[in-house]
Parts: structure tokens; C-alpha cells; sequence
């Protein structure tokens, strides 16, 4: 055998190896960018991980062959740049027809959302209908969709509820008698607590057992993009391993401890 028909039939071999593998693999490299607000301990600009949300999208998409970029701005930017196609996508939105043309939703939620009334412990509060809420001073963050129901009733003037621009202020308010209600997520509320208030404060806070929502949250991607298609369905293989494996449960739980996160 001359040099050239060995060269020939190792290139040959080398080809086929490599080949399949192009055509089978299910993934792919590429980087996408996602638009989202600061809003701890879900999304955190200052972690490690970004916070948990980011951190479950990151490692779903990695395992599927995709790095996550993130674009932190406030919800509503974020919105609009993903409707746009500015960016590639947002999450921990709600999947209503409003949305639905406009963006590829994940199939299974990233996380569930609850929002309860925070209070003064030296109140006496109990609720079952918004009805019971009338007699309070409610305090919300502005451009918070809180439920369906509470808007209604914020709207038709049926409620008393001040809007304000920031969480911590909204919590100082509250704990200075300025409001009595304050509707926010179970682990962000106490996060807020925890990160910016003394303990002898937060403890003088809790919550209501009853939620106002509870409703999953998602991940969208623009359809302005094409590619973003086969990327959605990607993500869901990647997320369905996660949550098969445990480690979305491991997440969660360094979020229930505030365990430092190592890796």
C-alpha cells in the first residue's frame, strides 16, 4: 500500500466517525440572551449563579449544548426587547393568550409563584376574599401584576392599595405602620427581610398562609427567531433532566438553607 492510498483510507475512516455525530447529536453549540429583572433570590446580578431561576436555566440549557447569557434591566424593558427579538428571551412569566403568539413557552414551569400577604405580627389579620382586605392600607410594588382578582378590585376602587417604586421601601412602610399589607412572593418577601432589615425587625413580620396566586412561571423565547423553536424543545429536554436527577431539587433547597452555592 502506497502513502497516498493510506492516507486516503485513513481520511475515509475519520470522516465517517465524525460524521454521525453531526447529524445525530442532540445539540448544539450556540449562545442565547435573556432578559430579566433583579428580583432575589430567583434572579440575583450579584451571585454566583445569578439566583436560582437563572441558575435551573443555565444548567438545563448547558446540558443540552447552549450557553445562557443574561441582560438584567426592569421586567417590562425586558418584555419588550424580548417581544422584539432584542433579546432571545425571558422567564418567570405567566403564559397568557395575550403572550402566546408572540413566544415559544417551556413546557413544564420553572418555578411556581406565590404571593401572600406579609404583615405586622401584632395585627390581627385573617382573610378569605379580597372583601375581608377593604378595611386595610395595602402597599404594592408599581408594574406588579399581583392577581387577576386584585387588580380588578384595585381598579374599580374596591381596595386601598398604594403603589411605590421599590420592595424595601414598601417593607420600611410596613414596618413603620405606613400600610398594613404588603403582597409579594413567599421567598423574595423574606428574602427582602432577611438582606435588609435586622433580625429583631424581621422577625416583627410574617406572612398570611393563605396565597392571593399561585400560578407557574416560564420561560419564553422570541418567535421572531425562527431557531428558537428547535431551542425551546432543547431547553425542555434539558430541564426534564434536571428535575429527573435531583438537582432542581438541590437548587431549591440551597434556597430554603441559603446555602452558599460552590458550584
Amino acid at each position: 500500500m502506497t502513502f497516498n492510498e493510506y492516507s486516503i483510507i485513513r481520511m475515509t475512516f475519520t470522516i465517517c466517525l465524525i460524521l454521525p455525530c453531526m447529524f445525530t447529536s442532540p445539540s448544539f453549540s450556540q449562545t442565547i440572551t435573556l432578559g430579566a429583572e433583579d428580583w432575589q433570590p430567583y434572579v440575583n446580578k450579584s451571585s454566583k449563579h445569578y439566583g436560582f431561576a437563572c441558575r435551573v436555566i443555565s444548567k438545563a440549557f448547558e446540558k443540552v449544548g447552549i450557553t445562557v447569557e443574561y441582560h438584567f434591566t426592569n421586567w417590562a424593558r425586558a418584555m419588550e426587547m424580548a417581544k422584539a427579538g432584542t433579546v432571545d428571551g425571558t422567564f418567570l412569566w405567566y403564559k397568557t393568550p395575550e403572550r402566546e403568539p408572540f413566544f415559544y413557552f417551556s413546557k413544564q414551569p420553572i418555578l411556581k409563584i406565590s404571593v401572600v400577604f406579609f404583615y405586622r405580627k401584632n395585627m390581627q389579620f385573617k382573610w378569605n376574599t379580597l372583601e375581608d382586605t377593604q378595611t386595610y392600607r395595602i402597599g404594592a410594588p408599581i408594574g406588579y401584576h399581583i392577581s387577576d382578582e386584585f387588580e380588578k378590585y384595585e381598579k374599580a376602587g374596591l381596595i386601598n392599595v398604594t403603589r411605590i417604586q421599590s420592595d424595601i421601601f414598601l417593607l420600611r412602610m410596613l414596618i413603620r405602620n405606613r400600610i398594613d399589607l404588603f403582597p409579594q412572593d413567599f421567598f423574595v418577601g423574606y428574602n427582602l427581610l432577611n438582606n435588609n432589615f435586622s433580625a429583631d425587625i424581621s422577625r416583627t413580620i410574617t406572612n398570611s398562609p393563605k396565597p392571593l396566586t399561585e400560578r407557574p412561571s416560564y420561560l419564553l423565547l422570541t418567535k421572531t427567531n425562527p431557531k428558537n423553536k428547535k431551542i425551546i424543545t432543547l431547553f425542555n429536554k434539558g430541564f426534564s433532566e434536571l428535575v429527573n436527577n435531583g438537582d432542581y431539587d438541590q437548587f431549591l433547597d440551597d434556597v430554603i438553607t441559603r446555602k452558599p452555592v460552590s458550584q
